[in-house]
């Protein structure tokens, strides 16, 4: 391939998910907000700051708790509790998109930990402490294809990554399905749900790559077969765990919807009512998960689409049975190369 063809396609491939991250960020805030206004104004007013019981009290939203949000990011954290909740009380739509977005978002997290790590990468991919909390400030259906993707093509590395970084993939990834677990399960006025609540959507799991702050890829002197045979083999188990787990999870979301549309009849009419819920009648908190979950999954596909065309057909032709989790199997494939 000529490298003015080469140019091209990355053009092509990082202008496409630009615009689909821009499209997102329009359709977000037009969705979400007119209704995350007073919330924000609620959350962000001095007078309301005495205490929690007077926050409470004189906003009628949900108790918070701040020191989640590391004093910087308490509004974030005031308002991802109301939208939590708020999804929580709309069963099953609000589970089942949050779900999706958790679903979409292990083949990105991961994606974004290791290209992280490679040796050459350059831009915005490096940064994923800036990307994690840009996409709990902005969404993650918005930073993903409008920064994360475009880097990726622009300014991917290659090579292995290091040990101490394989080795973390999975304990940063899976504390946000443990906490969707939590937020979905316990009692909403209790003092647990409101701290999980907090951590899930506010800076702490979005933080958590720091720990990989000082993390260098091995050096070309150091090499060797054996470094890139144990590179390989502990990204692709990475990508084996969260494929299993994805897959199990989405196959536990089809029951909820059989379970909940069951009635409508036939599969197209339970297409229709779930859609109904999940879109055309649903809150601003339920709309906004709905594009979150479409959107970032749309991306990762661009993603993979960009290294192998044939990958991305198989993830689409096994997304009705695995969900999200076929990109997570392809992206392993694809580790191999």
């Amino acid at each position: 391939m000529k490298f003015s063809d080469i140019l091209s396609r990355q053009a092509g491939f990082a202008l496409t998910s630009f615009l689909l991250g821009a499209w997102a960020f329009y359709k977000v805030n037009s969705v979400s907000g007119p209704a995350f206004e007073p919330i924000i104004a609620a959350c962000s007013n001095p007078d309301y700051k005495e205490s929690m019981e007077d926050f409470v009290s004189k906003t009628g939203y949900h108790a918070y708790e701040p020191l989640v949000g590391l004093k910087v990011f308490e509004i974030l954290v005031c308002l991802i509790t109301q939208f939590l909740l708020e999804l929580r009380d709309t069963y099953p739509a609000g589970v089942l998109t949050w779900t999706g977005v958790i679903l979409a978002a292990q083949p990105a997290g991961v994606l974004g930990i290791v290209e992280a790590g490679r040796n050459g990468a350059r831009g915005y991919i490096r940064y994923s402490v800036l990307h994690g909390l840009l996409a709990q400030l902005f969404g993650i259906s918005v930073m993903f294809p409008l920064l994360w993707v475009p880097a990726y093509v622009l300014g991917r590395g290659s090579g292995p990554i290091s040990t101490p970084r394989a080795t973390a993939i999975i304990p940063m990834i899976l504390p946000g399905t443990i906490l969707t677990v939590a937020v979905f399960s316990l009692n909403t006025d209790s003092y647990g749900w409101t701290i999980c609540a907090g951590m899930l959507g506010g800076p702490i799991i979005a933080m958590s790559p720091v720990f990989m702050w000082t993390d260098k890829p091995p050096t070309a002197a150091t090499v060797t077969k054996e470094v890139v045979h144990g590179s390989i083999s502990s990204v692709q188990k990475a990508y084996t765990i969260v494929t299993i787990l994805g897959t199990i999870v989405w196959i536990i979301a089809v029951y909820f919807v059989y379970d909940a549309y069951g009635s409508a009849g036939s599969f197209g009419a339970i297409i229709v009512k779930l859609w109904s819920d999940v879109w055309v009648d649903a809150n601003a908190s339920v709309a906004f998960m709905t594009i979150d979950t479409i959107v970032l999954y749309i991306a990762v596909l661009l993603a993979i689409a960009y290294q192998n065309f044939e990958k991305v057909a198989k993830a689409l032709v096994l997304t009705p049975f695995m969900g999200p989790a076929a990109a997570s199997l392809v992206l392993k494939e694809l580790e191999e190369t």
